[in-house]
């Protein structure tokens, strides 16, 4: 299958454990704040419901692309376009608060606005909120960010080994075998 090589391996478990940890993260911190939204009994933001499905769908593949399989390299287009995706729910959350973070209008009436439960109190914007969920909003920005650098580094580091260890030939065969043990 690959003639040498086991760097290759640990630094492709390593990383695909920080992307599964950075979608851990930043799911379970929108999933509470779809939680916050459903109690106020209002709709979710859909840059916040994309992010979430981004999110979904790189923990399954960070777990199915965990082992360090060699054929499991051939899967390294799909770290690019999970690298795309990351960098396109990065973006569009960037830009709900252009830059201002916890000060930003869409912030103060919107995320700290049902993060703390303000809704009960008054309407949008005649609440002061103080900074009701900032950590929170800032730490999905922080781990969108590192996640779609390290599926960027992922899927670098799939083509090279792709391109340097992988026989397609062998990984063909390899498949058949696996499949045909499978069956049986």
């Amino acid at each position: 299958m690959a003639r040498d090589g086991v760097a290759h391996k640990v630094v492709s478990v390593i990383l695909r454990l920080f992307e599964l940890c950075c979608a851990i993260i930043v799911l379970g911190i929108l999933s509470r704040f779809a939680y916050e939204i459903n109690l106020a009994g209002v709709d979710m933001d859909g840059r916040l419901i994309y992010t979430m499905v981004v999110a979904g769908i790189a923990i399954v593949y960070s777990i199915f692309f965990c082992p360090p399989f060699d054929t499991l390299f051939v899967g390294f287009a799909f770290d690019f376009i999970l690298f795309i995706m990351w960098l396109v729910a990065y973006c569009l959350l960037q830009s709900r608060t252009a830059g201002q973070s916890c000060s930003a209008g869409w912030y103060v009436n919107y995320w700290g606005y049902y993060w703390g439960h303000f809704w009960i109190l008054g309407p949008a914007g005649t609440v002061r909120i103080n900074s009701a969920g900032c950590g929170e909003w800032r730490t999905v920005l922080a781990f969108s960010f590192i996640a779609w650098f390290l599926h960027l580094l992922s899927g670098i580091l799939g083509a090279y080994v792709f391109r340097t260890y992988v026989m397609v030939k062998d990984v063909v065969h390899s498949a058949k075998q696996q499949m045909r043990k499978m069956s049986q």
